[in-house]
């Protein structure tokens, strides 16, 4: 069982019998009254979100599931072909199941495939990916004073809000959870 100090970031539970995985956790103390958590709990089934109060003694179950570390070979249509690590089995993962994160799946980067009830139900992406840009606007000239942003597109073919100073042909990483550039990745060339 899970109990309120247990839930954060990253934990599979068990709500209304299907498992639902913590994207958000904000821990809020008002003055007199006791300890709450403000959560957001993706369904790992349907892959909806829903805003959830976690209040201090309520708990719960915490999901049977199984991670296994695969490597994305290939997308074809609407599915995702990835390969496990340790048996060298192929898995083909839904769009659905990928939660909206597709753009961030480059050749040959490794993930975790997560089972419920022996059955692949989402796919869990590193926190940081380096992507090459393709493709950038000008920034806007004359603001110094507030960061500049502009827009990107990387090799996926997604675009991503990156800094000013980051050009064609140059890595940047990005943060999967947040959708936002970490900076450019000065260890890629």
């Amino acid at each position: 069982m899970l109990n309120f100090t247990d839930i954060k970031l990253g934990k599979i539970l068990v709500l209304n019998n299907q498992p639902h995985v913590v994207t958000y956790c904000y821990f809020s103390k008002v003055t007199k009254g006791k300890p709450t958590k403000k959560c957001k709990f993706k369904n790992l089934m349907t892959g909806s979100n829903i805003d959830y109060t976690v209040k201090t003694g309520e708990s719960f179950e915490e999901a049977d599931y199984k991670k296994e570390k695969a490597t994305f070979l290939y997308a074809s249509g609407d599915e995702y072909s990835f390969m496990l690590v340790e048996t060298f089995e192929t898995v083909d993962i839904n769009n659905d199941m990928i939660g909206g994160k597709e753009g961030y799946l480059t050749e040959g980067l490794e993930v975790f495939v997560i089972y419920y009830n022996d059955s692949p139900i989402a796919v869990e992406l590193p926190i940081k990916v380096s992507l090459k840009v393709t493709f950038t606007t000008d920034a806007a000239k004359g603001n110094t004073v507030s960061d500049v942003f502009k827009d990107a597109v990387v090799e996926t073919g997604i675009t991503v809000k990156v800094p000013g100073f980051i050009k064609d042909g140059e890595y940047v990483i990005i943060n999967t959870v947040e959708d936002e550039c970490q900076g450019r990745d000065v260890d890629r060339k």
